[in-house]
């Protein structure tokens, strides 16, 4: 690093890091450093690149990623990033499953024997329900056709057909979970189970898996007359002779359910066999009883995401309506809430009720976006063909919700400086979304660590300083409101730690940037600015937390010094993890 005194702008590079490559200009113009790729591997699997950022398009983003998964496995680093991909996958760290079934399509079809057979025996743990599969299919056959290339094989080879085989006959034990999945998800990324079935040349002895097969391929009547009518067919053994039941009578009843045109007999299907709002006929989802019903066992994420549906039809009002209401927000309540038996049924898009002892999980982010979209459609006076006015109730339980998602942390007693970076480029959707910017989704990360930690100066910065006018209790819905517009001028991360010596604060334990690291303007580099700050304030472990909003290379945290750590923005175990570094614990 630069010595001391002699401090370089952010327009040119350090002269060398200690040990490392050095600095990379970024896409802004600044000298940055780049990240270890398995660090970048990770904020990919985390952010995702949907919309791009301010400077760089989607396509470019997501290719670089893709390169840095191919170094990975070629350094033989590839059974690292296979198992990084199952935990982030299985505790929910990530906010939507595209970057990163793309990332184990990758290793899946990689050309190292070691990293494919392991890829591949985790698909069952990865692509948790239909969804899952159906697009990591999708990108298998991108892989094999390659980028602007023809096909040099089908895709579907011995390897990839065992697995796809596997997902299907792994659920012996639970065949009625296999039977719900098959039903709800019938088909996705222009895929459907038949299609699969027949590709993969999927086959089992068990009777009841059988049935479903044979349900998916040749419909209901020809499934029954094979393994109910067709006594040879069947098995001697009562359990699963008793599981054959019920799964026929499971099937039998969403087929009834997807065929009727009266609400009252859906209700008494829905109630009957447990059914999902996808099973119902899409002409008697205007139907409030209907959704009562669903209510009832709905997956919680299947419920934030039909709030403004329920609202429109007037769920919450009338007969019944305070029931309903009371329901929705004891569901929102338990969001991440503890319990000694997990639960097991996946919600939507495959979040589940359980992680670990956590009972409906659901991705932070998530609740980020339905708190936006339930709220703010009253400015707009429509989402889409719906029009509602927000329950305020619904409104409070969701911002509560969102605290809630994250892991829970216990309070460092440190002093906490929050920058978060409100530069022009920092304007842009974050995560896919349309609703949500980066300095609004960094915001709402800086305030689950106002929440716990009692020592926080909260701050936002450009090329300056810019007044935050935010408080510890604020809610969520005030915080995005005021910094929905708050967009100025260039980007200079060493803000942050100048400003704390200029006000003489010299109490500094933790310095948390939020920002883009597409740093460019400053008379000095952010970590030569933490530098000057230790000189100042006499305390040479002073340390950077750089949480990065974008899934690119860059990041102002230098890696030789070991006060600095890069996280990737939304994170839902991000504040474990800064607890556990601010503590000295890692």
């Amino acid at each position: 690093m630069q010595p001391t005194g002699d401090l370089v702008p952010q327009s040119r590079p350090l002269y060398q890091a200690i040990h490392g490559p050095g600095q990379v200009m970024n896409n802004a113009g600044g000298y940055v450093f780049t990240m270890d790729d398995m660090d970048r591997c990770r904020r990919f699997l985390i952010m995702g690149t949907e919309g791009g950022t301010y400077y760089a398009k989607e396509t470019d983003l997501k290719r670089g990623n893709v390169q840095c998964i191919d170094r990975l496995i070629s350094d033989g680093r590839g059974r690292e990033a296979v198992e990084a991909i199952r935990d982030i996958s299985i505790n929910r760290r990530n906010v939507r499953q595209n970057s990163l079934l793309y990332a184990y399509a990758i290793c899946c079809r990689s050309n190292n024997k070691e990293v494919k057979k392991l890829a591949y025996s985790y698909l069952s743990e990865i692509c948790r329900i239909p969804t899952h599969l159906f697009m990591f299919i999708k990108f298998c056959e991108e892989e094999s056709r390659g980028e602007g290339e023809p096909a040099t094989g089908t895709g579907w080879g011995r390897a990839h057909k065992r697995a796809v085989a596997k997902w299907y006959t792994n659920f012996i034990n639970n065949p009625e979970k296999l039977a719900r999945l098959v039903t709800k998800y019938k088909n996705r990324e222009g895929w459907t189970h038949k299609d699969l079935l027949r590709l993969a040349h999927v086959s089992t002895k068990d009777p009841v898996v059988g049935f479903i097969l044979r349900y998916i391929v040749k419909g209901y009547a020809k499934a029954q007359e094979m393994y109910i009518c067709n006594t040879a067919r069947q098995t001697d053994e009562i359990a699963r002779l008793a599981m054959l039941e019920g799964v026929n009578n499971l099937i039998q009843g969403v087929d009834q359910a997807s065929a009727t045109t009266d609400p009252n007999q859906l209700c008494e299907l829905i109630e009957k066999y447990q059914l999902n709002w996808e099973h119902c006929p899409s002409q008697l989802l205007r139907s409030p009883e209907v959704w009562r019903q669903l209510l009832k066992k709905m997956p919680i994420e299947a419920m934030v995401r039909n709030l403004g549906r329920m609202t429109e039809l007037k769920l919450f009002e009338g007969e019944g309506g305070k029931e309903s209401l009371d329901l929705v927000l004891d569901k929102l309540r338990s969001i991440n809430t503890e319990a000694e038996v997990p639960m097991e049924e996946e919600g939507d898009s495959g979040e589940g009720p359980s992680r670990g002892h956590r009972v409906n999980f659901l991705h932070p982010f998530k609740i980020l976006l339905a708190l936006e979209a339930y709220r703010k459609v009253e400015e707009s006076g429509k989402k889409g063909k719906l029009t509602w006015t927000p329950n305020q109730q619904i409104v409070d339980a969701l911002d509560s919700a969102f605290y809630q998602a994250f892991s829970q942390v216990t309070p460092t007693g440190k002093n906490y400086y929050l920058g978060v970076d409100v530069s022009g480029s920092m304007g842009v959707p974050v995560l896919g979304s349309s609703v949500i910017t980066c300095q609004m989704a960094a915001a709402a990360m800086m305030m689950t660590t106002v929440r716990t930690e009692e020592n926080c100066k909260i701050r936002a910065f450009s090329d300056r300083m810019v007044p935050l006018e935010i408080k510890r209790d604020d809610k969520m819905q005030t915080v995005l409101d005021k910094m929905r517009d708050m967009t100025f001028g260039s980007t200079d991360c060493s803000v942050p730690m100048k400003d704390a010596i200029e006000n003489k604060w010299q109490d500094i334990d933790v310095f948390m940037v939020f920002t883009d690291c597409e740093t460019w303007i400053g008379n000095v580099h952010p970590c030569q600015a933490l530098v000057e700050y230790r000189k100042y304030s006499g305390k040479r472990d002073v340390k950077l937390i750089v949480c990065g909003m974008t899934a690119t290379e860059f990041t102002i945290a230098d890696k030789d010094d070991k006060y600095m750590l890069d996280i990737a923005g939304f994170d839902s175990s991000a504040p474990e993890l800064i607890e556990r570094f601010s503590r000295g614990e890692v």
